[in-house]
């Protein structure tokens, strides 16, 4: 019999930006060698049939054919032990009313026969199909994700969510061999990470022409940003099982913000069987990493599971001097504690300890860069960043049945931090070198209780989610922006890291304490109005208290509300069209002539599009326009009084600023082929001033940093026959040129970074991958800033062979 479906990745975009209803390829056989009857090991985990059919059909070297229609909104328990081929396509479809029938080269998916089905049901009791998906991506091999909650709190799919969203999946990190937040955001449709313009460990991240303020960890808001001058928000990706993306306004699950997008880190979880990876690396400029990763079940009955991550690596910078040794200790307990009942406590500790400090350089007068070679560094020995986290969360999750459950959520995180670094000053010819010296003593927390589920409404079924949540972030940040009274003169083609001795510091030179308390009512309704037609209403009511605890005044804003409203039509079983109006708010200290506070600062994200969702989920794609505007903006009121009384001001302000961007997004993630993974996506934006104080600013663009293009692919494929123990694949990142929004003489051209990579599976234990990053070995500035600094060079090519060994 041959009935090969093929899929076409070009037809899959084509037929998504056009919205056709025409039949499309459905599914691909595995183009594999002849059946094997020999008994084999199998470790597929409960989720999708679809994927798991298709794991299975692999590993056994299989041929199977079915269409999506078959498998949709179908789970299986999985797969773990010991089969034959036929005995194990019998267990993974158990209860799903469908066969692997035997064909002339391979297998076939059928509805079970009269007779088979009369044996099942003698044999077997009935198995319900639950709508439920698993949301955690190691494991599946996939590049995208059955599911997201970050837009609402509602475990949706990517096309059934009508925002733009993107998931960098714990395959495509191993893959790439991405190591921290930094490179995560480099490689996620539409996000920006420039580094340099402020000093520190992190980059600053961005997304549709705004910073972003917002990360999330498990869903639970924290605060993001620069403290005035540096960045100390780099995480690293160890213990995470993926990242997921909304970008927009997204107040509703966020609360205070920018309209630019929210971060979720989700982390890995505890799992009922034995699952232990100790994993090697090595890299270019002494970079040398060591990870230990163990999940288990600690009784006989698999109630109380556990899981810990440790990982060490010491690394050179490719510039000169810098140094990095960061360690990590990740713990997590999850515990069946009653019937639909289980409680999960974790704690994570990460220290990092640099000492040479962070590249930034200068430019000449006119802003063109000096062109040192990216091995120049014009700090000091001395600079040094050392910083400390260490967060603890727990969690309780009661399913009540039918569907609903609720789970409360806690976490607390301490950061301190104690750091000098260099500043310049002066201009070309007679540039000066400074140091400055701070510590932070840092604690966020933040809580989460929500409920929900689905519930029966004029003969329709629909969704429903409310919660309450509250954080309280405390700082206290202190230092000296000035630790030598007389500045070093500097010859950035001849300094010495080493000619000057570290100073000491007058930390009572310079103090910031305050705390932030917010508090948000949330709730959102997903409502089936017809079949094709749904529609999700929401809104989050918000009190959110800033105090200066030194100065013991402060602003506040009462019952802030940030409504939520989209929808999404099915075309077809595959495609979507869907629109969206989102907002969020950010409080403000200015006032007006009269002394009052100024209102917050909205941001509404419009959008609209069209999702496609190919081959059971193993696929999907949107594409985006949308319009975001921030509204009330403080403006100088310079037709009030000077000085603004009572605020030292030298004019009183007005909330008339505005700032739009306009743009689209295009992305495709997921399995192209059996074998082959990949992402893409491309970016375009345009931010403009619309209203301003300043009246030249008008019509200009916001931020000239941000690329208002940018594209962003990565690719894995496992070679087919006697060559798939290989996987083979590589990225791409361009963007178009940008300037400095401090000096447009200072700019950076369009540039394009590529890598590769390779690995080789000895056995089911050991693997080897090599990853070389920026093969051309572009020289790049990864941020400019100004001329007197802020600019950094991104990394050289280089190279990281990686040994992983599995039990």
């Amino acid at each position: 019999m041959q009935n090969h479906f093929k899929r076409s990745p070009i037809a899959c975009a084509i037929s998504l930006m056009l919205c056709l209803g025409a039949s499309m390829p459905q599914a691909q056989a595995q183009n594999t060698p002849a059946l094997r009857a020999q008994v084999q090991e199998f470790n597929i985990p409960a989720g999708q049939l679809a994927p798991a059919l298709r794991s299975f059909a692999m590993t056994a070297g299989v041929t199977l054919i079915f269409t999506p229609e078959q498998t949709d909104y179908k789970n299986t328990a999985g797969l773990r032990g010991v089969y034959l081929v036929p005995d194990g396509f019998a267990e993974l479809l158990a209860g799903s009313g469908l066969e692997a029938a035997r064909v002339e080269n391979g297998y076939v998916l059928r509805p079970v026969t009269a007779a088979a089905q009369a044996g099942h049901e003698t044999a077997l009791p009935a198995v319900t199909v639950s709508a439920s998906r698993p949301l955690t991506t190691e494991g599946t091999g996939s590049y995208t994700a059955s599911a997201a909650t970050t837009a609402t709190r509602m475990e949706l799919s990517l096309r059934e969510t009508p925002q733009s969203v993107s998931v960098l999946t714990r395959h495509q990190i191993d893959d790439q061999g991405l190591v921290t937040l930094d490179d995560a955001v480099k490689n996620i449709t539409g996000l920006v990470m420039q580094k340099g313009y402020y000093s520190g460990n992190s980059g600053s991240f961005s997304a549709r022409g705004f910073p972003i303020t917002n990360m999330l960890l498990d869903g639970l808001p924290t605060s993001m940003g620069a403290n005035g001058t540096f960045n100390a928000d780099n995480a690293d990706l160890v213990i995470y099982d993926r990242i997921e993306v909304v970008r927009g306004a997204n107040g509703l699950t966020s609360g205070s913000g920018n309209p630019s997008a929210a971060i979720n880190m989700v982390r890995k979880r505890p799992t009922a069987d034995q699952q232990v990876s100790l994993t090697a690396s090595a890299g270019r400029w002494n970079d040398y990493q060591l990870q230990l990763d163990a999940a288990n079940a600690l009784n006989e009955a698999k109630t109380l599971r556990g899981r810990t991550v440790i990982s060490v690596q010491d690394k050179d910078n490719f510039y000169d001097v810098a140094h990095d040794r960061i360690q990590h200790v990740y713990g997590i307990i999850e515990a069946d504690i009653a019937p639909g009942a289980t409680l999960t406590v974790g704690a994570h500790y990460r220290k990092l300890k640099n000492i040479g400090g962070y590249q930034e350089f200068p430019t000449h007068d006119n802003g063109a860069q000096l062109n040192l070679p990216r091995s120049t560094t014009l700090g000091n020995a001395y600079d040094f960043w050392h910083q400390t986290d260490k967060t603890i969360f727990a969690e309780l999750e009661q399913r009540f049945g039918k569907g609903w459950k609720a789970r409360l959520s806690a976490i607390k995180k301490w950061q301190d931090l104690d750091t000098i670094f260099s500043s310049f000053g002066g201009s070309e010819g007679a540039y000066t070198q400074n140091s400055q010296a701070y510590k932070l003593d840092n604690q966020q927390s933040s809580f989460d209780a929500n409920v929900g589920g689905p519930f029966s409404l004029l003969g329709r079924a629909h969704e429903v989610s409310i919660g309450v949540s509250r954080r309280k972030a405390f700082n206290n940040n202190y230092g000296d922006w000035g630790v030598r009274d007389t500045p070093l003169a500097l010859d950035p083609f001849h300094w010495d890291p080493y000619a000057a001795s570290r100073p000491v510091a007058n930390y009572d030179r310079w103090a910031t304490v305050s705390t932030l308390r917010e508090t948000g009512l949330y709730g959102a309704a997903r409502f089936s109005v017809t079949d094709p037609l749904s529609v999700i209403v929401g809104a989050r009511s918000s009190w959110y208290d800033y105090t200066n605890e030194r100065s013991h005044d402060g602003y506040k804003v009462t019952r802030e509300i940030t409504p939520y409203a989209g929808a999404v039509y099915d075309l077809n079983t595959t495609h979507s069209l869907y629109a969206s109006w989102t907002q969020i708010f950010q409080p403000q200290s200015a006032v007006d002539v009269n002394g009052n506070l100024l209102k917050p600062v909205t941001g509404t994200n419009y959008e609209a599009g069209v999702k496609g969702e190919y081959f059971g989920g193993l696929l999907n794609a949107s594409l985006a326009v949308f319009q975001v505007s921030q509204e009330n903006r403080a403006m100088t009121d310079r037709s009030g009084p000077s000085p603004c009384p009572g605020s030292g001001a030298t004019f009183c302000s007005r909330a008339s600023g505005k700032v739009e961007s306009k743009g689209m997004e295009f992305e495709v993630s997921g399995e192209l082929t059996p074998g082959w993974q990949a992402t893409a996506g491309y970016a375009y934006v345009s931010a403009k001033y619309v209203t301003d104080s300043n009246a030249a600013n008008i019509g200009k663009l916001f931020d000239p940093d941000l690329p208002r293009h940018q594209f962003k692919a990565s690719t894995s494929y496992r070679l087919p026959g006697d060559l798939q123990r290989w996987r083979v694949g590589g990225s791409v990142t361009t963007q178009n040129a940008v300037y400095s929004s401090d000096d447009a003489s200072v700019q950076q051209g369009g540039y394009a970074v590529v890598g590769l990579h390779a690995g080789y599976q000895f056995d089911d234990h050991l693997s080897l991958r090599l990853n070389v990053n920026n093969v051309f070995d572009k020289t790049y500035l990864q941020g400019i800033g100004w001329t007197g600094g802020g600019n950094t060079y991104g990394a050289p090519r280089n190279a990281t062979l990686t040994l992983n060994y599995k039990l």
